[in-house]
Order: structure tokens, then C-alpha cells, then sequence
């Protein structure tokens, strides 16, 4: 049972004696103080201003102020405060018989919101003559107001603007570029996989991670673009000045700023990426509602093509003849793998001591009908799209066992898509065909993206489970592309990482990707994993990996990836005994 407490009777209060001793006034009087009131007369005539005694008891800053007349007092209210008090004594309209305004006193320790209410009284000549008020301190009621003005325009844990402002504030920058007929952009940003580390590492962690992203998007745009939050893994960008040409490259430079360091978590460092979908203002979209749905459709495209991508909206015009294109790509790929010309480029693997080479990775190519090589990166993204990298897949398999077949002293290592590593029918095809060579099992690595790992990481742990069965090893590739959680390495029971080569590029001037590299060396000596670093370019990244303790390297300080394999095996000498100047041209 609660207890209630019984009311403090008058002759208890610390302002009063006896309940004998008061009249009515003097229970106002209480009553006001309590309420942190103080009541006023201001007679303006001579300007005198008297206060009651409870004036440094609810402004305690005040206690020691001569505010005798109303001059004194206006000379502590901020301007437009003191501009309010001075009208009400100027105004002759007797409809003005109350007021209510709000303004600040400034004090020592800042600014205190009172409410100023009261009554003006008129001489026989209608002029103001009196004004009897009170004053009320609403601080605490004017922030909370604050809070709640800028939680209807902002997303409270970036601190940028909701999507509803962001809207508005789009429609607008649209009109003004119509009547100046300059150019700009709106960009749809996306954090690559958030729900893997929700996942991973729980909400608070990918907080941390969005508020991280959104604070190096802010560095990296000019302070007059507006960025907003316009869904939970989602930024806007308002560019006010873009030109076409000028889009795509502040895209990528969008998705280099994010992707340049690790974010420092509390639960360790995290590597994130961004994709971006753009489209040209006013150009081609009308108002805000189209802006953003163009941009959200060019992101998808930009997804798909793989992390840390970038599409732009183009015209239908554009749109039809990228579909042509896509077309084409898809009946040369097919065409090659019917006319057997997927091939396989070879680069070596090289120990980080003694630079002999440990195996080969083997990276596919496409060679078209006049003999010219066609870049991964012009097919590949496409055959994942269409559903035919399974095809290339396999058919890099066969000719990596044909390869070993041929060679019996050699190891390699194979690419495998997310596709082929979480799909049950590709992964029986696959898993068939290399148990029908046993013996060649032992010398074959297959390598899984870190992100096609985790998109299904029960079926990826199966993968690699029956791979290992049959005697392969297994590495996760381009780590640190992803968001790099440490912590499933365990249980994905790999033989080797790949360090993501974006850690390796200039690492001797980037101490975040230093520290990312000590710390995942460390881990994977502890788990008993390989280390493996790609895209080694120069002798200073050589020796500090070497340092770091990572085991393998792999770049073009060593060699260039080739399809003639006569010509790969030949590369075990020490990059020292190679020409300068193509280690220059490789840098």
C-alpha cells in the first residue's frame, strides 16, 4: 500500500509563519514562489518597476541587480525581448488590454526563456500608464520544444535531415537550378550488407557504423550540399553545382572517402563500403518524388554490378542501348564458352621470405573471336547478373584440373562466385566434379569472396566443410572489402585469408590499414590461417608485410598475371633480378 504524503500547512512553510498571520495576498504570494513566479509592477510614467520579494529566489542571478526602473531591466533581455516590452508601453490600441510573450534574460551562466504575462492599464488620456505581469521560467519547456522542432527535420542518431525535409529542400534546389539553368545531382548512397553487421555485431555496433559513414560523407561534400537519411541503410546527397561529366567521379570519390579506413567500433575495426546511385538535376528528373525514385533505381544497378559500385540514371535513350550492350555481352560469353575461349591467367603466390612461388592463382579470361583478351571486369558483373557465372565457373574448374593434370608440381588456386558457393545444384555440380580427381583435390585452393560467404553463411560452411573433405584447401578472398567480421573466421574453418588489396595499396602511408593488417595477421596465427597479400606493388609494402608476419604475397612487384603458364613458372627469381622499370609500372 503507497503512502500518500499529507500537505505542508502554511504555518510549516518556510515562508510564512502562521496560517493566523496570512491573508490572502500573502497565500498568493506562496503560491507564486512555488510555482517559480515573480509578479511585477511596472509604472510607466517614470519607469519605476517594482518586483515582490521573490525575485532572487526564482532568478537567483539576478539577487544582486538594481532593477528598479524598466531601462535596467530591458538592458538585460535580449533585443527582441526588449523590443516586445517596449511596444506594450508605447502602444496606445486599448484592445491590447493582456499580452503573453516569451523572450530571454541573459545571465552569467547563459540565457533563461521566461513567459511574460500581464495586463496593461490606461490613463483618462488612453495612453499605457501601467502594466502589472509576471514572469515564469519556461527553460526547460523551450528545450524540449527545440528538441521536438529538430527531431521532426532530423534523423536523431546522424544528426542529418530526415527524408521528408531532405524532400523539400530537393524540390526547391530543383526549382532554382530551372530558373538559373544550371545543373546538379541527387545521390542515393547505400551501406553495402548493414543487415550482415546487425547480424554480426548487433545494432549498436552498425549505429556506430552509419554515424561513421555519415560524418565522412559530410567531409566530403561542400558545406552548401544538404545530405540526408532517407531510409535505415540509406543517405541523400544534394549537390547544388554538378556538372554531367563531374557526377559519376564525385560518386566515386563518395565511395573512396568510406572505403579509405576502417571504422573504429567498440567492437573492433570494421570495413565498410558505400554504393551510389546518381541522377543529373534538373536534367533528367522534374521534382523530388522522381529524383529519388531514378536515383534508388540506379543504385540497384549499382549492386549489382558488386560492392562499392556506382550507376547513374541516363535517359531511355541510354537505357536502350545499355541493354543492347548487356545483350551482346551475354551472347559473347556464352559464344566463348561454347567456342572453348574462357581461359586462365596465371599469377604467382609467393612466399614472403624466400619469394618462391607457392602456387598460382588462376583468374579467368575471356578471349574474343580477333584473338583480343576481354577484361573480368567487363563480363564478369554481367554473367552474375544473367546467371551464367556458374557456367564460367565450372568451366574454370575443368581447365585448373586439366592445368594440374598437366603439371605435377604445382598448386592452384580457383575463384568461386556466391552463386556456385551458396546454391544447392551448383554446389553438388561443383563438388562432383573435383571428386572425380582425388588426387589432384590436394593441390587445388578454391577462394570465396568474404561477402558471398556471408550471404549464406550455413550454406557457405557446408561449402567449404566438403570441400576440405575432399581434400582441398579453402581461402576467403578479397577480406576487408567486406565488413570484416573477425569474429566467424573460426567457424568457417578456412586454410587461408586473403588480405583485400585496398588495405595494401600504400599501406606505408596509411596507419589505419597498418593497424588492420597487424591485427588480422595476429588473429589468423592464432586460428592457424595463412595470410595472404594481394595487390603488393612495391619493396616498402613488401618488407612491412613480411614484418607484419603475413605469409604469401601476391601483386605485380612479382609478377603480372599471364595466360602462358611456361612463362608463370619461370618468375621464382627475386623481384630484385627484374627490370625497374616494370616494377615503376606496376607501382
Amino acid at each position: 500500500m503507497s503512502q500518500q504524503t499529507k500537505p505542508t500547512p502554511p504555518s510549516q512553510s518556510p515562508d510564512a509563519h502562521s496560517a493566523d498571520a496570512l491573508d490572502n495576498s500573502d497565500y498568493l504570494r506562496i503560491a507564486l514562489r512555488r510555482s517559480h513566479q515573480v509578479v511585477y509592477d511596472w509604472s510607466l510614467k517614470d519607469d519605476a518597476l517594482r518586483w515582490d520579494d521573490a525575485l532572487g529566489d526564482t532568478f537567483e542571478f539576478l539577487a544582486s541587480r538594481d532593477l528598479n526602473t524598466g531601462r535596467k531591466f530591458h538592458a538585460l533581455i535580449e533585443d527582441e525581448g526588449a523590443a516586445l516590452r517596449q511596444n506594450l508601453a508605447r502602444n496606445p490600441s486599448p484592445e491590447i488590454d493582456t499580452f503573453q510573450i516569451e523572450y530571454q534574460i541573459l545571465g552569467e551562466d547563459g540565457p533563461c526563456w521566461v513567459e511574460d504575462r500581464g495586463a496593461r492599464f490606461f490613463d483618462a488620456d488612453g495612453r499605457p500608464d501601467r502594466i502589472v505581469g509576471y514572469l515564469q521560467v519556461i527553460s526547460e519547456r523551450k528545450k524540449r520544444e527545440a528538441r521536438l522542432d529538430y527531431l521532426i527535420s532530423h534523423d536523431e542518431l546522424t544528426g542529418h535531415l530526415n527524408r521528408t525535409r531532405l524532400r523539400e529542400r530537393l524540390d526547391a534546389m530543383i526549382r532554382q537550378l530551372e530558373s538559373s539553368e544550371r545543373t546538379g545531382a541527387y545521390f542515393t548512397i547505400g551501406v553495402d550488407d548493414l543487415a550482415i553487421i546487425n547480424s554480426e555485431y548487433g545494432f549498436d555496433v552498425a549505429d556506430e557504423v552509419l554515424v561513421a559513414i555519415s560524418d565522412r560523407l559530410s567531409d566530403a561534400v561542400s558545406p552548401s550540399d544538404k545530405i540526408g537519411r532517407v531510409a535505415g541503410n540509406k543517405f541523400g546527397i544534394i549537390v547544388g553545382s554538378c556538372a554531367a561529366d563531374d557526377m559519376v567521379p564525385l560518386a566515386q570519390s563518395l565511395i573512396d572517402a568510406v572505403h579509405e579506413s576502417v571504422v573504429d567500433t567498440s567492437a573492433g575495426p570494421i570495413s565498410v563500403s558505400i554504393s551510389v546511385g546518381c541522377v543529373l538535376l534538373p536534367v533528367l528528373a522534374e521534382d523530388s518524388k522522381q529524383a529519388m525514385v531514378r536515383a534508388e533505381e540506379a543504385l540497384d544497378r549499382a549492386k549489382r554490378k558488386g560492392r562499392g559500385s556506382v550507376a547513374a540514371h541516363n535517359s531511355s535513350t541510354e537505357v536502350e542501348s545499355i541493354r543492347r550492350r548487356n545483350a551482346a555481352i551475354a551472347d559473347s560469353v556464352v559464344s566463348a564458352l561454347n567456342d572453348r575461349r574462357i581461359q586462365l591467367a596465371y599469377q604467382p603466390i609467393v612466399c614472403a621470405r624466400s619469394f618462391e612461388v607457392a602456387q598460382y592463382e588462376c583468374l579467368i579470361r575471356m578471349i574474343r573471336p580477333d584473338g583480343v583478351v576481354e577484361p573480368a571486369g567487363n563480363f564478369i558483373p554481367l554473367a552474375e547478373q544473367l546467371g551464367l557465372i556458374r557456367l564460367l565457373d565450372r568451366r574454370a574448374l575443368e581447365i585448373a584440373i586439366e592445368t594440374l593434370q598437366r603439371h605435377e608440381d604445382i598448386h592452384l588456386g580457383i575463384n568461386v562466385s556466391g552463386v556456385t558457393a551458396t546454391e544447392a545444384l551448383c554446389i553438388e555440380g561443383y563438388l562432383a566434379h573435383v571428386e572425380a580427381y582425388p588426387n589432384l583435390a590436394p593441390r587445388l585452393t578454391v577462394e570465396i569472396t568474404e561477402t558471398s560467404a556471408l550471404r549464406d553463411l550455413e550454406q557457405s560452411v557446408q561449402f567449404i566443410h566438403r570441400l576440405r573433405e575432399l581434400g582441398c584447401k579453402v581461402a576467403i578472398d578479397d577480406f576487408g572489402a567486406g565488413f570484416t567480421s573477425f569474429s566467424y573466421l573460426k567457424s568457417l574453418e578456412v586454410d587461408c585469408v586473403k588480405i583485400d588489396g585496398s588495405f595494401v595499396r600504400g599501406l606505408a602511408n596509411k596507419p589505419d590499414n597498418q593497424l588492420f593488417v597487424r591485427t588480422l595477421v595476429d588473429l589468423a596465427r592464432n586460428l592457424g590461417i595463412e595470410t595472404v597479400a594481394e595487390f603488393v606493388a612495391t619493396r616498402e609494402e613488401v618488407d612491412l608485410l613480411a614484418g607484419y608476419g603475413v605469409e604469401y604475397l601476391q601483386g605485380y612487384y612479382f609478377a603480372e598475371p599471364t595466360m602462358d603458364l611456361e612463362a608463370a613458372l619461370g618468375v621464382a627469381a627475386p623481384p630484385e633480378q627484374k627490370p625497374e622499370q616494370k616494377q615503376a609500372a606496376n607501382s
